[in-house]
């Protein structure tokens, strides 16, 4: 694995290299700042698989660069984590924002740091796959409904790996108390069987946004986990009542302007969980209160939303019990 480490401090860039080193990953790079780093990302020979950033740079710091970076056709979905000294919400929020794929703090310790970039690697390589896999079918249908689908542009959406670790991170570093509602959209199943699936992406992405802007204060970070639901997890505190976020969801959603549909014709209505948070016992690695989040769809009148959440629990590797 290619690695780019941009940092301003010498000492900190010599010690990951030798960290790095050791445990297997000899291919590094370093730059000592945030425009450094754009010019070797700009002139590197090969692509790079994963990107280290320190945040509090002078000048362009790794915030601004990671912006840049997802500017990039090519990094769009390369991992890059982020690593400071800050650990405050609103530098979390901000570098996940942006496009970090995880986050880890300064002084780190050698075995968390490694986990990150093993974790990184594993994602480079599902995303390669996934590419290669896309390129071999494009003559094939369109996915299934169930499948998940990543929503790019839209602020606080992330694939269902970024969702986990920007949970974990808050779970561990305790910044706010957490929780997690699941929304479902029933007539996307219509659209997406009478719709190309360009025009269904048009629709989620427009949906997606729909969530960003009702969810603005609420810190809130989101993935569309398929079947026409989202998850979403932020500040308990923030986060709208059910029957508030619903009424004002079928509003906004059956307004033109924001979700344009034209191959369906639809009226939206929107059914919204309970929250859930993290309960007192459990572990904070546990991740169960996400499950939850989404079988309470169940009482909204969801169909079937035991199998979304053991869908999801497999790929978070988070054990559910039908």
């Amino acid at each position: 694995m290619k690695i780019l480490v941009v940092d301003d401090d010498e000492l900190i860039r010599e010690l990951l290299v030798e960290i790095l080193t050791a445990h297997g990953y000899e291919d590094v790079t370093q730059a000592e700042s945030g425009e450094d780093g754009l010019e070797k990302i700009q002139v590197a020979a090969q692509p790079f698989d994963c990107f280290m950033f320190d945040i509090q740079m002078p000048g362009k710091d790794g915030i601004e660069l990671c912006g840049d970076v997802r500017n990039m056709v090519q990094y769009k979905d390369t991992p890059v984590v982020m690593i400071t000294a800050m650990n405050n919400q609103d530098y979390i929020g901000r570098a996940f924002s942006a496009g970090a794929t995880d986050y880890v703090t300064k002084p780190f310790d050698t075995t968390e740091l490694i986990t990150r970039i093993r974790l990184a690697d594993r994602l480079q390589a599902e995303t390669k796959r996934a590419s290669q896999a896309a390129v071999t079918a494009q003559a094939k249908p369109k996915p299934p409904f169930s499948e998940p689908i990543a929503i790019t542009e839209i602020r606080g959406f992330v694939n269902s790996a970024i969702l986990e670790n920007y949970v974990l991170i808050n779970l561990e570093q305790k910044h706010f108390p957490l929780a997690a509602v699941a929304i479902n959209i029933p007539e996307l199943s219509a659209v997406h069987a009478g719709s190309s699936e360009g025009e269904f992406t048009y629709v989620l992405t427009d949906i997606a946004e729909v969530l960003a802007d009702l969810l603005c204060g609420a810190q809130a970070f989101m993935s569309y986990v398929g079947n026409g639901t989202f998850l979403c997890v932020g500040n308990r505190h923030k986060i709208p009542a059910t029957s508030e976020m619903q009424s004002d969801l079928i509003v906004m959603l059956n307004d033109p302007d924001l979700v344009y549909c034209d191959e369906v014709q639809t009226s939206f209505t929107a059914l919204v969980g309970e929250k859930s948070a993290p309960k007192l016992f459990e572990k904070r690695e546990d991740l169960r209160f996400l499950n939850r989040a989404l079988e309470s769809l169940s009482e909204a009148g969801a169909a079937n939303p035991g199998a979304r959440a053991k869908k999801l629990g497999d790929r978070l590797g988070v054990p559910f019990a039908a």
